[in-house]
């Protein structure tokens, strides 16, 4: 689910989860579709919600690569590069499994495999 919380009694905003604000800020910096059609495409309240992920997915971003640099400064320019490289395979994980979710709910059909699935023998 995208949402932690809808709007209430109260009158307070949704929270969305961080994976689904990275998917969408993602989804918009591949340059595939504007702030509008993603709203549409993730049923959002406006479009600018999903300007905000954009604006929240890159100040993010800096502060992991500000506290990766300033926790550990005696590191090597090799183990900085794999780290960069670790962040960037765990967002794009991340914004996979929300296409894949996606996908399963507008298609109504489970796509990743069940762990206690028998195969048929031949």
């Amino acid at each position: 689910m995208k949402e932690k919380g809808r709007k209430g009694l109260l009158g307070k905003a949704p929270v969305f989860e961080e994976s689904f604000k990275i998917a969408v800020a993602r989804e918009y910096l591949t340059g595939q579709l504007s702030y509008g059609q993603l709203a549409t495409k993730h049923n959002l309240t406006s479009r600018d919600t999903a300007r905000y992920f954009v604006f929240w997915y890159k100040t993010w971003l800096e502060k992991q690569e500000l506290s990766g640099e300033q926790a550990e400064p005696g590191k090597n320019g090799y183990d900085s590069e794999l780290e960069q490289q670790l962040k960037q395979a765990n967002l794009r994980i991340t914004a996979l499994e929300m296409l894949i979710k996606n996908a399963e709910q507008e298609l109504g059909i489970d796509i990743v495999k069940k762990s206690g699935t028998k195969r048929h023998g031949k």
